[in-house]
């Protein structure tokens, strides 16, 4: 039988951005400050805290399309109807032809045809 298990009780405080410009909502190095300084302002206000941590969510996406990044698998590489074209590689990006030309030119793997290849 299954029975529920509560443990791991902690509380999340969650800096107000709303009001940030988007310069600093964009900056890693200004948020990680904004939270730092959230940190020691409940350090320095709340009693009974075991610790503060400051975290984030972390997503991949493309650079040229912002889908989220999705790559070939090895066996999707050769499978002609997964596969741009004949020279796609396992973790070759599937989002859009910008994307897979960037890295295929990283690689000097032959570029994607104009006509064809992924939307």
């Amino acid at each position: 039988m299954k029975k529920i298990i509560r443990d791991n009780y902690r509380v999340e405080v969650l800096p107000d951005t709303y009001r940030l410009p988007v310069s600093v909502l964009a900056d890693h190095r200004a948020m990680c400050a904004l939270l730092a300084d959230v940190a020691r302002a409940v350090r320095r206000h709340v009693d009974g805290i075991d610790g503060v941590l400051p975290l984030w969510d972390t997503r991949e996406e493309c650079s040229h399309c912002e889908c989220g990044w999705e790559v070939l698998t090895a066996a999707e590489a050769t499978v002609e109807t997964l596969a741009p074209d004949e020279h796609s590689v396992e973790g070759e990006p599937v989002c859009c032809e910008a994307g897979i030309n960037e890295f295929r030119a990283e690689r000097g793997i032959p570029l994607l045809a104009k006509s064809g290849g992924a939307a």
